[in-house]
């Protein structure tokens, strides 16, 4: 019996499917975040994981229905191991920030005037105006977080529960992978 017939077709679905939400979710969560406050509580992480999201769950959904090889299997699983890695690296930025909703990595001067979409609409000019004043008088590091955007916290709860999905749907398929190339489950002889 190969490969193909003990890697069943409604795994790989069910994992690419499951995969589709979670990522559209995750890109989803980090552009409302990022709505809210630009700098602070994100280092966009969801954008550039979501890159690699979006290539695993197309390879995953591809091989549910072209590629039923064990070449194309193990690809996917290559793509697979490093979507799993950047949902922890996910995982570790978004507990960072449940913990410090202020934390920026941008430096004292990005983190004073980038803020949240609303109010570069509102106050763009007061805002540079606010961060050059606090340069100059050596007060930057009070203006770094004029407020706290609490608004993120539950963006930020919700994205690292779908990068927990993430992380369990890629070991899930490791696990479906190893047990096809062993043998030992889905209709071995």
């Amino acid at each position: 019996m190969g490969f193909s017939e003990r890697f069943p077709r409604w795994t790989s679905a069910i994992i690419g499917l499951a995969q589709l939400a979670l990522t559209a979710a995750i890109v989803g969560l980090e552009v409302g975040s990022n709505y809210i406050d630009l700098a602070h509580g994100t280092i966009w992480v969801g954008f550039w994981a979501g890159i690699i999201f979006i290539k695993t769950l197309l390879l995953m959904l591809f091989i549910t229905c072209c590629c039923r090889g064990r070449c194309c299997a193990t690809y996917v699983l290559i793509w697979t191991i490093l979507s799993g890695a950047l949902a922890c690296v996910m995982i570790y930025f978004d507990q960072i920030f449940i913990n410090d909703l202020c934390k920026c990595y941008l430096g004292d001067k990005l983190c004073c005037a980038v803020r949240g979409i609303e109010s570069y609409r509102a106050n763009f000019s007061a805002i540079f105006e606010e961060c050059g004043l606090a340069i100059e008088q050596g007060t930057i590091s009070s203006k770094v977080c004029p407020s706290v955007p609490y608004g993120k916290l539950n963006l930020i709860k919700a994205q690292l529960g779908c990068a927990v999905g993430m992380l369990i749907t890629c070991a899930i398929y490791v696990v479906i992978y190893l047990f096809a190339c062993l043998g030992i489950c889905f209709g071995h002889d």
